[in-house]
């Protein structure tokens, strides 16, 4: 029988493809040579909370010029380390070895162990790690570091910088932070003084430089507003500095002729507002201007609301509303109050005190934001003592409020000698203080501090007047990122 030529070409051409296939060797099976890093997960560990929750990534290290393995959300203070149990993700790996440094701190690599997939690893060591491809020649060594906070993150650390900053007389006491530095202006019956400082540490005597203020001015309320200080002097005029140093009358143009000043309160959605007193029905009304110059006089205060003594403060909401509290403070017959007075435009209020009363009565206190919450420093009862609290915190917006924890939140400057003694420097009870929220950007770190200065203050029943500085903050306001 003959093969037919077409049939018999068709049949070589098959037999000579199917000899060429490499499938058919597996010796030519094709492996990975990527041995570049994908994951690393910390395996839970009842004992250590918040283990599980390391988040790695691959990130630029500066210093060491190459890319490094690294969480930059630190876990939280003192976690232990030193037990994990890690699982390594790579495109590819045929064996991945593990670095570990010295137990002596020397810097040097002291043992080397081939990863098993069920290791327990001491992370304080781990160094590095170098993961081979699937094609058992290709190579990628990766740096290791597991960020652990060093310092308790929740807690506020407060410092004395400064002590005596002026020797005259002056209880009458006000600092700002205006224009990139600290004014603290200090009056007594016969003078005015101004001290100024950008750290709180050193103080620069500007007496010279303060002009036009008259004495018995209202200095313990001084608002700023659109760039400009404001206060009211002992005549209830209005004036106001564009630099600290020169102060100017405004001869404001009020509405009603009627009307005189009684005190400033706060600025709010672009105005700055005020209490005036009627000469014709001795009442007491809000007002505001737009320009610190034409003034516009609006309803009367409410029932139980302060004209003297109390604390105001404006802010922004946590849903980024403009908001302003009043606090304490003495009313128009002299009855000291407990009452929280919040508002969102000027005009209507809402008073807190009628669901709330953790505050109490007191009057020349301070509060201040940080940090999501409302800081209370300071403040006198009714019969002028300082009130047992120094030091309250509201995480509501100022509806109730409650003595932080001491555990990480004290009035009080640690000091640990070199043979681990621990003393205390306490800060004094006191009122009147200034309080001013700092806020310090260090580009060239790439970090913010958040500082709370207090500064000066008086206690009237022990005849006591301060004049030092504090400076506080929380420690994780200021991690590096």
């Amino acid at each position: 029988m003959k093969l037919n030529p077409f049939k018999f070409i068709l049949l070589i051409s098959i037999i000579i493809t199917f000899s060429s296939c490499n499938w058919l060797d597996a010796n030519d099976t094709e492996v990975s040579s990527n041995p570049r890093f994908i994951s690393l997960t910390f395996a839970a560990n009842d004992s250590v909370p918040g283990l599980k929750y390391a988040v790695f990534t691959l990130e630029w290290d500066d210093q060491l010029r190459d890319s490094v393995i690294v969480n930059l959300d630190s876990l939280p203070y003192q976690t232990d380390i030193t037990k994990v149990i890690p699982t390594f993700s790579f495109y590819s790996s045929a064996r991945t070895y593990v670095y570990l440094a010295d137990t002596l701190g020397l810097g040097t690599i002291s043992d080397t162990i081939v990863l098993s997939g069920k290791d327990t690893l001491n992370f304080e060591r781990v160094v590095k790690i170098r993961n081979i491809a699937a094609d058992k020649i290709t190579e990628k060594p990766y740096h290791i570091k597991v960020n652990v906070h060093q310092v308790e993150p929740e807690l506020y650390v407060w410092n004395k910088i400064a002590d005596n900053i002026y020797s005259h007389s002056g209880s009458l006491q006000k600092a700002v932070y205006f224009n990139n530095q600290i004014f603290l202006y200090v009056s007594t019956s016969v003078k005015n003084y101004l001290y100024s400082s950008t750290d709180g540490v050193t103080w620069t005597d500007q007496t010279n430089a303060f002009t036009n203020l008259p004495l018995n001015s209202m200095i313990r309320v001084i608002v700023e507003f659109k760039n400009k200080l404001y206060l009211l002097s002992d005549d209830d005029k209005l004036y106001s500095t564009s630099d600290g140093y020169e102060w100017m009358s405004e001869n404001g143009d009020i509405s009603d002729s009627n009307y005189k000043f009684q005190t400033l309160l706060f600025e709010l959605n672009g105005k700055l507002w005020s209490i005036m007193k009627s000469d014709v029905d001795n009442a007491y009304r809000f007002a505001n201007s737009g320009d610190g110059k034409t003034w516009v006089v609006y309803g009367q205060i409410p029932a139980n609301f302060p004209v003297g003594d109390f604390s105001a403060l404006s802010f922004t909401s946590r849903t980024k509303k403009p908001k302003a509290l009043i606090a304490g403070g003495y009313t128009a017959s002299g009855q000291l109050l407990n009452n929280i007075w919040s508002t969102e435009n000027g005009t209507y209020w809402v008073d807190f005190s009628t669901e709330n009363t953790t505050l109490g009565s007191l009057s020349g206190a301070t509060i201040i934001p940080y940090n999501d919450k409302l800081l209370l420093f300071g403040g006198l009862d009714s019969d002028g003592y300082v009130v047992e609290n120094q030091y309250m915190e509201s995480i509501d917006e100022g509806l109730s409020w409650s003595v932080p924890d001491t555990l990480y939140n004290r009035l009080r400057q640690v000091n640990i000698s070199s043979s681990g003694d621990t003393t205390y420097i306490d800060y004094q009870p006191r009122a009147y203080q200034s309080v001013l929220n700092v806020v310090v950007e260090h580009p060239d770190k790439d970090y913010t501090d958040y500082f709370i200065y207090l500064i000066g203050g008086v206690n009237p029943r022990e005849s006591k007047v301060y004049k030092d500085v504090w400076v506080g903050k929380l420690n994780k306001l200021s991690f590096i990122r």
